[in-house]
């Protein structure tokens, strides 16, 4: 509907939008950035302006990039290190990379539906699942998995985006006005996100839930031939990928 026309906004994960833009596909790589201030600086600088205009001709414009935390898995126990995910069976967004991920990791990727997750984990279809803080708050997951391991192996942000037909019946000073109604959204959502985060952490441990810091190092190690098979399928993409990592 954005593409057409009907609907002239909408936001959306990263990761469901490199079907129409391979250059979000960058955005998806486990353990893609060294820091927060490295995240920001990328999404807030001329790469991340890159890869928002890289979609025009598909349909739709990124006006910004949100806020969408860290993700990181969920299980009946505590995920230290990859070992522990062994023959586990981990449900994730149905993304070449997010299969190439977990199975880096050592368990097994089950592609499903969001909306299906929860009973998926209470018939043992799945074993765990992987996502932000707010998200495991918000869908009750903590209901039926107990134990959640901040390995934190991506950070993809959601996009806020125009769409393409509607934003050339713009002049240049409404389309400018947009862009700065963006920004300022930015810093609110970022600010909102924060709180919220802070307030689910609260009351999922008075529901019973465990923490766990996971071994980052060791799945950074573990995920390193995702990025051998990524630079070779889309020897394209490298050259941008090599400026996000040189960015500081």
């Amino acid at each position: 509907m954005v593409q057409n026309g009907t609907v002239a906004f909408t936001k959306a994960s990263a990761a469901t939008l490199n079907t129409f833009s391979k250059d979000y596909m960058l955005l998806s790589l486990p353990y893609l950035y060294s820091s927060r201030e490295q995240y920001l600086n990328v999404l807030n600088g001329p790469i991340g302006q890159e890869i928002l205009a890289s979609s025009r001709d598909s349909g739709f414009i990124g006006l910004a990039f949100l806020d969408a935390g860290e993700r990181s898995f969920y299980t009946s126990k505590p995920i230290k290190t990859p070992e522990d995910l062994k023959g586990m069976k981990i449900r994730i967004q149905n993304s070449a990379i997010s299969i190439d991920t977990i199975r880096a990791l050592g368990g097994t990727p089950v592609p499903l539906p969001y909306g299906e997750l929860y009973s998926a984990m209470q018939q043992g279809v799945v074993d765990g699942a992987e996502n932000n803080i707010p998200s495991y708050f918000s869908s009750r997951h903590y209901e039926v998995k107990k134990v959640y391991s901040r390995d934190m192996h991506t950070m993809v942000p959601d996009v806020l985006v125009i769409s393409t037909k509607v934003w050339d019946t713009l002049t240049k000073e409404q389309q400018e006005g947009i862009r700065s109604a963006a920004q300022k959204t930015v810093a609110i959502q970022e600010a909102n996100w924060a709180d919220y985060e802070k307030e689910a952490v609260e009351m999922l441990k008075g529901s019973g839930v465990e923490f766990v810091d996971s071994d980052v190092p060791k799945f950074q190690e573990a995920v390193k031939p995702v990025y051998e098979k990524f630079k070779k399928e889309n020897p394209d993409l490298v050259p941008l990928l090599n400026e996000i990592q040189a960015t500081k």
